[in-house]
């Protein structure tokens, strides 16, 4: 049991806090205009740095690479859309501002608005092969009827009585 308990925290770690390769994350964020609740924290991937009253945080011990950012409130998480890269063994500085929130809970766009496949049944290969060769085969068949005579030729060859 030890040996998959190790097994499994070896898997689950990320990759910079197995080889030492950490780095930190230092910033603020810049007070907004509007009446935006009061950030509490920073969320540097899976690492919280708490913000101060003054708007700076510190986060430690970061593994080295992209790293995700959030900034947590009483409204929710807000978070970063581009990742921060974090170097070996520096403190990169960055400041943040909350942006204006996007309901996730909004409503489908209605009908009218949603985009038709383009191409429609013809954007299929298989679909559009089978409709050529049944009409094909269809048109062959009528073509065929159509041209065939019901008077039977009388052959030079056959006697007549």
């Amino acid at each position: 049991m030890t040996l998959s308990f190790a097994l499994a925290s070896l898997l689950a770690a990320p990759q910079g806090v197995l080889s030492g390769d950490l780095g930190g994350l230092a910033g603020r964020i810049l007070p907004s205009l509007g009446l935006r609740p009061r950030p509490t924290t920073v969320w540097v991937g899976a690492v919280p740095a708490p913000v101060a009253a003054d708007g700076s945080f510190r986060a430690n011990a970061i593994p080295v690479g992209p790293a995700e950012l959030a900034i947590e409130t009483s409204e929710g998480l807000y978070v970063v859309a581009t990742p921060v890269a974090i170097s070996k063994g520096t403190t990169r500085q960055v400041q943040l501002a909350l942006g204006g929130r996007q309901d996730s809970s909004a409503a489908p766009p209605p009908e009218k608005e949603k985009r038709k496949k383009p191409g429609g049944i013809w954007a299929n290969p298989a679909t559009a092969t089978l409709i050529i060769v049944g009409s094909a085969i269809i048109v062959g068949f009528a073509v065929g009827e159509l041209t065939k005579s019901d008077v039977v030729p009388v052959s030079q060859s056959m006697p007549t009585n």
